[in-house]
């Protein structure tokens, strides 16, 4: 039904004609800037796929996967506030290639996805009130990292340096699946 649906990221000639300059404000607080690959239209709701090229990494049943796939979340919640009124079944993962085994995961937009969400968001809204978004990578999480030139190679070795009440929050939000 939409393809490239963007919210605050201005306005370009790629996407599609109902994208919005501005950001997206969702339950929480959190202003959203985004591009949804597909928007789904089925006879009575919508579904927000995001297209990954990549090996899977999220598993069915995840939510937020421990903060690394929470696009379905997010975007989902989106879609209510780009769509008011039109019901929104949840998002989904597309792996679409053969790495990824051209498979997918859902997540419904139910009570579990909306307080999953609220308590990322809120946690996420805390570490940018203390202004504190530490470089923490999980174990060998930095092997599939695009932004390795920036941070180098020895992030993983600098965050035993890091209290583990500064890293408190992070790893609330790790454990959330």
């Amino acid at each position: 039904w939409k393809f490239e649906l963007a919210f605050g990221l201005g306005l370009r000639d790629q996407q599609d004609p109902d994208s919005r300059a501005d950001p997206v404000e969702l339950p929480g607080g959190l202003k959203l800037r985004g591009s949804i690959d597909l928007v789904e239209k089925g006879e009575a709701s919508l579904r927000a796929t995001d297209y990954k090229t990549g090996r899977a990494r999220a598993s069915e049943g995840d939510v937020l996967g421990g903060g690394k796939s929470f696009q379905p979340t997010l975007y989902a919640l989106a879609l209510e506030q780009l769509f008011p009124g039109a019901k929104v079944e949840g998002g989904r993962l597309f792996y679409c290639t053969q790495v990824g085994e051209f498979g997918d995961v859902s997540v419904p937009l139910d009570t579990t996805a909306r307080e999953a969400a609220r308590q990322a968001i809120g946690i996420i809204g805390e570490a940018l009130e203390r202004g504190f978004l530490p470089a923490a990578p999980a174990k060998d999480e930095c092997t599939y990292c695009d932004y390795r030139t920036v941070c180098g190679d020895r992030e993983e070795q600098r965050v035993a340096g890091k209290t583990k009440a500064d890293l408190e929050s992070l790893q609330r939000l790790r454990e959330m699946k």
